[in-house]
């Protein structure tokens, strides 16, 4: 049982369908009838009987009393753009909230902008300002001391802006500016402190204020000393008793799991022995002797520097160790020094870390813990995040994202985060360490001593300051920037509310309006409005200026039926609202609807009927001359094509080849009568009857295109003659190739012409020979479109060389198959073999001297050895079927190779000169793609194999059927004859995975190697298809760590702070002038 059909359920019916039973061309015929126009008239036309809709999909364009659509439907309806978009889409467009950057509290860190590649320098930056003692003593500085040092001066200003802005994050320009750094170099975060704490502790030696004035070395200085011991009189050498200071302890973490193994090694004792050995000034000669490194002073925070890069003398660069190390929240150092102590513990108080795998790129956060509340804050440039109680932000055992705390850091209770718990003695000393913590990035730690020192006094407390507020001559600085930072917060906060109020308030006027708009059909007090404007007016945030109805006016001020669909009927007082608020018009009411265009379109509609009606009676008068029936009587000429074009139309307002005259195809340059075998003038026979309703009807449209031709009328003798001229021409060209056909038919048929030993022939260019096919062979109306191709005696003499007059070109192939000798064909290159018969003919039909001829001959060598004996310039040819014997007239000759000998011979050196040339061309090429397939299995496929053996020949285009493979992927690949096979190597890994050791490259059967070597000295050409096959030998690694590599040899020495203050000369001797001045 079939169901419902519904494929045209809902398709709505063609405007022009019928359109003469339409009730709107009924009411126009009765109007051009009578010539009146009834009020009932003007409202079936205008569309004025139709309901008021509700609840439409969208707003219907032939109903002037629908509004639907002019707003989103439903309480909570938006738009993309416009009025109606959501109102966060608005308030994005006032620009960014400022009063999103607020800071919650003063007890919440601010952060730091990051200009490019500052990290480096915020992460520094943000650990020493969480050092309240270090804050203290530069808060203590006078300004005095702060005019003289603008470095001193914007570290204050930013440390002010840090301890009390109203802002989140504080802009670092200008202090970034004052130490002259370039903002877009990523540099090293341990080597800008180092020389940062150089550059303060220079310029804070010239302060007044004894806290501040050493605050420096009082918080990060300690000393070692390096002792040297002889092992066979037990002294220590002179220079082990001198003290050398330190601000941070650099550690080895190579093979090192923690940072207690660290420490081990870094106070590990070496042994001199051998060729190492120590001269003892006390033994006087060379002994065994050990050297260690001794701690004599700790200061109060000490830096512990991890020594995460490397550097690699081969590549001469350095790479990151990215394996995880484990330190403790609570460390011990007093057992360390040279002599011992128990006051010195010291807390975990800031981690920086280094996210990336290169050296020179990456991003610095620093972790770092809030010594009034104990909490541990990330600090990311702008964006500062609480981590809670530890340093990142896990509990112990709650950890949520393993991949996260990887990379990031774990922390345990009681054992050591690498895992290592093989040693009793490890677990242990874990234990009495207490709380530990291991991360990949970390990149330095800061402890800060929490015990108390020899006299009983807390270290924390080594400058007297009050962090709580600031200096005051900062207050007002700090103030006037956050009374500002406010009132920007407040401005914006009035614009917001204000644009917002404005937009609520539109989306209630078009509401209000819309609402009262509808006027049912009854009602006569109705005004028009232009629906275009009226869309705008509810769309758009900010309203039109004015009404203007004036694109739904006629040219007589009115408004026209026709422009029904283009405007709206609103209610009276919608129109008195909106003219009120909006002024402009004019003002359309009931009373302008345009009679004399209602007029003109129902003569226009009356017309297009009776063009109509008197079309289908007259068809079947077209259709007959189209068949070829004389009519009767008198008669004239139209075009064919036209008629059959006037015949097919359905919509006289749709372009067609029928607006063009329907003699206009016969008239010639002279005004004439065309010739009716000239192109395109074919032409029919038309009654007088229908000649003159195609001349009345045309004539309105193309008055000067219609020329009346009867039936008796002349062709033009001019063009005439021209045509017969023309015919004749192209006579005489179709008996002189019919000739030609006739002489060389078996040449001209392609088939292979049959060889024999001994027997003579000649030699054509075989591209000539393809031309000559062609232009042969091209009859009928094409017999004169091909152009005639060269002279045959120029394309013989092309063939020979001026240096050696030996031919240039080689003769193609000869294939032994099944007892005969044939000719491999090509339509481009080599010599074909013709008959001399055929020669003979060539040379009579091209006006070529017999003699001219390059003649060849079949000879049969028993080994390749005697043909080349016999004629070093011979070519051996290919033989398809060695097994086979070729049967001649002389019997059966066993094991003989067929080759052409010529006449001149082939100039082997000219050629190969030309080759060469040819094949550096073609491998000189750039951004061409080549196909490279995976194979999985033990050997590639046939089809890639031969795919990628194949001789390159010139536009090659890859088989399709050798792009599809069931063994494995394919990729296509830009490459360049320069590129070097360690660069495609490098282009597979990334896109196949299979790292460059693993690759087994082939074209073909032959393996590609030598990473140095181009693809054009590998012959590789653009659309060849090779192959690879995965060894996997060796482990899986990440490419980008081979790129960073390849991409650090090539970069220029590193500059690092050089050309900045941190390492001018000139900061030293305006310290050492200060000095002096003081």
């Amino acid at each position: 049982m079939s169901g419902h059909n519904t494929r045209n359920k809902n398709k709505r019916p063609r405007a022009n369908d019928d359109s003469s039973a339409s009730p709107s061309r009924a009411v126009l015929k009765r109007i051009h009838s009578s010539g009146a126009v009834t009020p009932d008239d003007i409202r079936q036309l205008y569309n004025i009987c139709k309901p008021v809709c509700q609840g439409c999909h969208g707003n219907t364009k032939d109903s002037p009393n629908c509004f639907c659509g002019l707003v989103p439907a439903g309480a909570g309806g938006a738009r993309k753009t416009g009025l109606w978009q959501k109102l966060s889409e608005h308030v994005r467009g006032l620009g960014p909230d400022p009063s999103k950057d607020l800071r919650e509290s003063t007890e919440t860190p601010a952060g730091l902008t990051n200009l490019g590649a500052t990290c480096y320098a915020n992460s520094i930056l943000q650990c020493l300002y969480m050092n309240t003692s270090f804050r203290s003593g530069i808060f203590s500085l006078e300004p005095d001391t702060l005019e003289k040092h603008p470095v001193l001066d914007q570290l204050a200003r930013l440390f002010a802006q840090l301890h009390s802005s109203k802002m989140a994050f504080i802009d670092s320009a200008p202090f970034i500016k004052t130490l002259e750094l370039d903002n877009g170099v990523q540099q090293d975060s341990h080597e800008f402190l180092t020389l940062f704490l150089s550059l303060l502790e220079r310029s804070l030696s010239h302060s007044k204020v004894p806290g501040a004035k050493a605050i420096v070395q009082h918080l990060f200085r300690g000393s070692v000393s390096h002792v040297t011991r002889c092992s066979t009189c037990g002294r220590d050498s002179e220079a082990s008793s001198k003290m050398e200071d330190f601000y941070e302890l650099e550690l080895n973490i190579k093979g090192l799991n923690s940072l207690e193994e660290s420490l081990d090694d870094y106070l590990s004792v070496e042994a001199l022995n051998g060729d190492n050995q120590y001269s003892c000034e006390s033994c006087q000669k060379r002994m065994d002797a050990t050297r260690c490194i001794k701690l004599r002073s700790l200061p109060p925070v000490v830096n512990f520097q991890l020594k995460r890069y490397v550097f690699l003398p081969k590549t001469t660069t350095k790479k990151k160790i990215s394996s995880s190390f484990s330190f403790p929240g609570c460390l011990d150092m007093g057992k360390r020094l040279s002599d011992p102590s128990s006051n010195y513990t010291y807390d975990l108080a800031a981690i920086l870390i280094h996210k990336g795998s290169a050296a020179n790129s990456g991003h610095y956060v620093a972790h770092i813990k809030d010594e009034s509340s104990g909490q541990w804050w990330e600090f990311d440039d702008e964006c500062v995040s609480k981590l809670g109680s530890h340093p990142f932000g896990e509990k112990p055992g709650k950890s949520s994202d393993k991949a996260e705390q990887k990379s990031q850091g774990t922390s345990t209770e009681g054992s050591v985060a690498n895992g290592n718990n093989s040693s009793n003695h490890e677990a242990a000393l874990t234990s009495a360490m207490g709380e530990m913590f291991s991360s990949t990035d970390a990149y330095m730690l800061m402890y800060k001593r929490s015990s108390k020192d020899d006299n009983g006094v807390e270290s924390n407390n080594t400058v007297e300051a009050n962090t709580s507020s600031l200096p005051y001559h900062f207050v007002d600085e700090i103030d006037a920037l956050n009374a500002s930072y406010v009132k920007e917060c407040q401005e914006y906060q009035s614009k917001k509310d204000s644009f917002l109020a404005s937009v609520t308030e539109r989306r209630q006027e078009v509401k209000s309006i819309l609402t009262e708009a509808p006027a049912t059909p009854d009602d006569d007090s109705y005004f028009w409005i232009s629906a275009d404007w009226l869309r705008q007016w509810a769309d758009s945030a900010t309203p039109p200026s004015s009404i203007d109805n004036s694109p739904i006016q006629c040219e007589h001020g009115k408004v026209p039926a026709s422009k029904v669909i283009s405007m709206k009927r609103l209610s009276a007082k919608a129109w008195a609202n909106l003219l009120f608020k909006y002024g402009g018009g004019p003002t359309l009411s009931k009373d302008d609807a345009c009679m004399e265009c209602l007029k003109a379109g129902a003569k226009t509609a009356v017309s297009a009927d009776v063009y109509r009606d008197r079309k289908a009676s007259l068809k079947n008068l077209a259709e007959a001359a189209l068949a070829g029936s004389i009519p009767e009587g008198p008669c004239n000429f139209v075009s064919k094509a036209w008629l059959t074009h006037w015949l097919r139309r359905k919509n006289v307002d749709i372009n067609s080849d029928a607006d063009n005259g329907p003699t206009s195809a016969l008239r010639c340059s002279h005004g004439n009568l065309l010739p009716e075998h000239a192109p395109g003038a074919k032409r029919v026979s038309v009654p007088e009857s229908l000649w003159m309703f195609l001349y009345e009807t045309s004539s309105a449209r193309k008055a000067d295109d219609i020329v009346t031709f009867p039936s008796d009328c002349q062709p033009c003798e001019i063009c005439d003659q021209k045509l017969s001229v023309v015919a004749s021409v192209e006579d005489n060209l179709r008996a002189v190739k019919l000739k030609q056909r006739q002489r060389h038919e078996k040449l001209i048929s392609g088939k292979g012409l049959a060889l024999y030993p001994g027997e003579k022939y000649y030699l054509v260019p075989s591209s000539w020979l393809s031309e000559w096919r062609s232009y042969i062979t091209a009859t009928g109306k094409n017999v004169s479109s091909l152009p005639e191709p060269q002279s045959l005696e120029a394309a013989i003499n092309s063939l020979k060389c001026e240096k050696h007059s030996r031919l240039l070109q080689r003769p193609l192939d000869l294939v032994c198959k099944r007892g005969s000798i044939t000719q491999k064909t090509s339509n481009t290159d080599g010599l074909a073999i013709i008959s001399a018969s055929d020669w003979m003919s060539f040379c009579e039909e091209w006006n070529v001297a017999h003699a001219d001829g390059t003649c060849a001959e079949i000879v049969l060598s028993k080994s390749s050895q005697d043909k080349l004996h016999e004629s070093p310039e011979a070519r051996v040819m290919l033989d398809e079927h060695p097994d086979q014997s070729i049967n001649v007239a002389n019997g059966d000759l066993e094991d003989s190779t067929p080759y052409v000998r010529t006449d001149p011979e082939v100039c082997e050196e000219c050629i190969g000169e030309i080759e060469s040339c040819a094949l550096v061309e073609k491998l000189n090429y750039q951004d061409e793609d080549i196909h490279v397939y995976l194979v999985r299995g033990k050997e590639a496929p046939k089809s890639i194999r031969e795919a990628s053996s194949a001789v390159p020949v010139p536009d090659r285009r890859t088989s399709k059927r050798s792009r599809r493979t069931t063994t494995g992927n394919s990729i296509s690949l830009k490459v360049s004859g320069s590129t070097t096979v360690y660069q495609l190597k490098l282009m597979i890994w990334e896109s196949l995975g299979i790292v460059k050791e693993n690759q087994k490259l082939h074209k073909g059967p032959l393996e590609i190697e030598d990473d140095f070597a181009t693809l054009a000295d590998k012959t590789i050409f653009p659309g060849d298809v090779l192959w690879v096959k995965d060894s996997e030998m060796f482990e899986n690694r990440d490419i980008a760590d081979e790129i960073s590599g390849q991409k650090s040899d090539v970069l220029p020495a590193e500059e690092g702070f050089r050309g900045t203050l941190l390492t001018s000369s000139v900061s030293t001797q305006l310290c050492q002038d200060i000095a002096l001045s003081e």
